[in-house]
């Protein structure tokens, strides 16, 4: 009965180890995507201003990408 005990112990470490594992992982792969998405967020922007620059301002339909001024 104790070495069952024993054993069922030294399952759950293992699969607690597993777990924090895991869960690192995917605390760095979130972090990697907020970075991307930042990185995209500032494309974005930079985009949007030299859009601005070029055609005063406006809106551009996505569909068709024709240029609205405002």
């Amino acid at each position: 009965k104790l070495t069952s005990l024993q054993q069922q112990q030294n399952d759950l470490i293992y699969g607690l180890g597993q777990t924090e594992y895991q869960l690192s992982y995917f605390i760095k792969q979130k972090t990697l995507i907020q970075q991307q998405f930042e990185s995209l967020e500032t494309k974005q922007t930079e985009t949007a201003k030299e859009i601005e620059e070029k055609y005063g301002q406006g809106t551009v339909n996505l569909e068709n990408g024709k240029f609205i001024k405002a």
